[in-house]
């Protein structure tokens, strides 16, 4: 696609500079471009004028003129390829960019906004980096002493480059993080490319309209998509995130928060893998979610919270909402990056009433007063009651039996219950579900838990009580629909 543009381009004048004072070679060219080339001996004409008058008499008038003419010449032949050679650039970048957006947005759902600035700076250092580096490979064979100069070159030119794509890719407005596309999308984004193929070379009107057309799919990729949500209905989502928390709520009005972000398990931190950014926002941007409007973090347990980093700088909320947690190297670390968005964090604690798109929240915990200890706990935990109508919610964190039992003297029936840390026998006492009374129940837990979650004493009482239950590591992600008269469970498998 580049190379039929340039030759309608660029080439042809790139071509025209050639031997510019040969007059004779202005009859084998197109009228347009031996007017091209006449305009440019004008131009230097007029320059060699100035620069004569600039030498005075110190030079016979016969050489003073010869050289002047041939300097200017020279000057305005360089002058104009180095401007070809900055638009071909151009063109190049944003060509790869435009070809990229779908396979960008499909693979890694984001949109580089900078690439060309960046492209423009790494493609003329990395011209420079080749020959440096293979003479210093070179040289280096003959005399090691002699291949410093080489090697010092090809390090400044890789500390340009690495520089280069720091300070661009640190802007905040670098990239765009996009949805997963949709297939009538992806195949019109695949079809303007292989129009653009074949156009290129075909009339002029043509191929322009191809460009357009690849530029038109770009941008749409770019938009945000509606996203896929049930009209009227809340909606509670327990995502799989193996052994963690990450629950997805969405009120009736559309609006948007996540609870937890998964992450690894205490210590068991991975550099090549990442709950928020490689499970749960790819789940969201395939629903067609690219921004929340709240966040909220349960405890300061890892495999709760690792995940926010990434949730946060992907998907920009309004609002971080916490309870009382010991100051953490993570937790402070949230905070922190809360601050840097701009990201407002609320602490709740029992006895906060609020409503949130058309859902009517109650805090159950932490308790008034609540002191965190130095160390992060499960029954630090941030409970949530959720009400719609005649139905509700109690999404519990990872409390374990003092918090339930505590809770249960005056905790009102739920119809879904998402069952805390896990499964644990620590947690879901016989006191909370006499209280709760739910219809269904879920647990978030890994696939062949090392921690032996869910227990089986715990499966055992959810199934004396008449609780319909469902499980992450079997039924994958797990939906349920509140309309305010039913309750509607639908599991992914």
């Amino acid at each position: 696609m580049v190379q039929p543009l340039f030759e309608r381009t660029s080439m042809p004048y790139r071509k025209a500079l050639t031997e510019l004072e040969f007059i004779g070679y202005d009859a084998t060219l197109p009228p347009k471009l031996a007017q091209f080339r006449l305009d440019l001996r004008m131009v230097a004409a007029r320059i060699a004028k100035f620069s004569d008058s600039a030498l005075g008499r110190l030079i016979p008038a016969p050489i003073r003129n010869r050289f002047a003419l041939r300097a200017t010449t020279w000057m305005v032949t360089k002058s104009v390829s180095l401007s070809l050679a900055a638009f071909d650039l151009i063109v190049l970048t944003s060509l790869i960019q435009i070809s990229l957006a779908l396979p960008m947005g499909f693979y890694f759902h984001r949109m580089a906004t900078l690439g060309l600035p960046t492209n423009m700076a790494i493609v003329p250092l990395t011209g420079v980096l080749m020959p440096v580096g293979i003479a210093a490979t070179l040289i280096s064979y003959l005399s090691p002493l002699l291949a410093k100069l080489p090697v010092m070159l090809t390090a400044l030119t890789l500390h340009a480059i690495i520089g280069t794509v720091q300070h661009f890719g640190g802007m905040r407005f670098a990239e765009i993080r996009t949805a997963m596309p949709s297939l009538v999308l992806s195949l019109f984004s695949a079809a303007t490319f292989t129009f653009a193929i074949f156009a290129m070379r075909r009339h002029r009107a043509l191929a322009a309209a191809s460009l357009l057309l690849l530029c038109a799919a770009a941008v749409v990729l770019t938009l945000p998509p509606k996203p896929e949500l049930r009209a009227g209905a809340a909606e509670i989502t327990a995502i799989d995130v193996g052994q963690g928390d990450s629950i997805l709520v969405v009120s009736p009005n559309g609006r948007t928060l996540l609870i937890d972000g998964g992450g690894p398990a205490g210590p068991m931190r991975s550099d090549l893998f990442e709950v928020g950014e490689d499970v749960v926002a790819p789940y969201l941007w395939s629903r067609g979610i690219v921004h929340l409007d709240a966040i909220a973090l349960t405890h300061a347990h890892s495999d709760h919270l690792g995940g926010l980093h990434s949730i946060m700088a992907n998907f920009k909320p309004k609002e971080l909402w916490v309870g009382s947690n010991p100051p953490t190297a993570d937790y402070l670390l949230l905070l922190r990056q809360a601050a840097q968005q701009q990201v407002g964090a609320v602490k709740m604690q029992a006895g906060d009433r609020f409503e949130f798109g058309g859902l009517h929240f109650d805090v159950l915990a932490p308790a008034i007063g609540w002191q965190p200890v130095l160390r992060a706990r499960n029954d630090d935990s941030l409970v949530l009651r959720m009400t719609l109508g005649g139905t509700s919610a109690l999404l519990t964190g990872d409390i374990e039996k003092r918090i339930e039992r505590g809770l249960a003297r005056n905790l009102p029936h739920a119809d879904l219950l998402k069952v805390a840390h896990h499964g644990s026998a620590t947690s879901t006492t016989p006191e909370l579900l006499a209280a709760v009374h739910p219809r269904y129940a879920v647990i978030s837990v890994g696939y062949h838990s090392i921690f032996g979650h869910p227990k089986f004493q715990v499966l055992s009482r959810l199934s004396e009580a008449h609780v319909q239950t469902y499980r992450t590591d079997m039924d994958g992600a797990v939906t349920f629909y509140l309309d305010g008269k039913t309750v509607q469970p639908m599991a992914t498998h």
